[in-house]
């Protein structure tokens, strides 16, 4: 934090060249997804969820500096195309 700003970071990422298995995968382990199984539901958290990310969009997420790197690795891993811009929050 500097001046009362957090330095975050904005992905714009885009699954348009994945199989449609790989979307549903990816859009799983990124968001998080919830399940009935015999009545019961069950909660699945994303990476969004756990790193305290912020959804802004479709393909849009607000990512703290210090969780960057990870959400970095989880695109270059499954081979998603990222776009980054650098900002910084009230």
């Amino acid at each position: 934090m500097q001046n009362g700003l957090n330095h975050c970071m904005l992905i714009f990422y885009t699954l348009k060249y994945l199989p449609q298995k790989e979307k549903v995968r990816v859009l799983r382990e990124l968001n998080g997804y919830r399940e009935k199984k015999q009545g019961k539901l069950y909660e699945h958290k994303g990476l969004v969820q756990e790193l305290k990310a912020e959804k802004l969009g479709s393909n849009v997420i607000l990512v703290s500096i210090g969780n960057f790197a990870q959400f970095q690795n989880f695109f270059s891993r499954n081979q998603v195309g990222i776009k980054i811009k650098e900002v910084w929050l009230k």
